[in-house]
């Protein structure tokens, strides 16, 4: 999966539905360029900001927070922020994948969160090695 191509697809849903994807872009962009000390704070306001039904596009069913965070940490140089953005990823595609209707529902978002974990175990063995 090319998650920048899916990314830009989400972003044009959104537009198209009325909602200008760039300022949760931009918060999200912020994160990778904080100290330590402010992350952990920042990441739980973007994710309040991520949790508004705006950001949200039926027909492609995924979370976009989830999204642009995964997308910044496939690019993000450091590997100890990388670590935290897919794992601020992981746990938005977890919370949407539980909000599933139905048992193939779910197993479809899962996809997305087996991804990153299996994204988190290269990165872990990256950094044992």
């Amino acid at each position: 999966m090319d998650i920048q191509a899916e990314l830009k697809d989400y972003q044009e849903a959104l537009r198209r539905m009325g909602t200008d994807p760039a300022p949760l872009a931009a918060r999200a962009e912020a994160l990778v360029r904080l100290p330590d000390s402010e992350f952990e704070q920042a990441l739980k306001a973007f994710d309040a900001a991520a949790d508004n039904r705006s950001y949200y596009v039926p027909a492609l069913d995924s979370d976009y927070g989830a999204i642009l965070l995964e997308a910044l940490a496939d690019s993000c140089p450091n590997l100890i922020r990388k670590k935290q953005l897919y794992l601020g990823a992981q746990a938005r595609a977890a919370i949407f994948a539980s909000y599933a209707s139905s048992g193939g529902e779910g197993l479809a978002r899962m996809i997305d969160v087996e991804r990153l974990e299996n994204k988190l175990g290269g990165l872990n063995s990256e950094q044992s090695s």
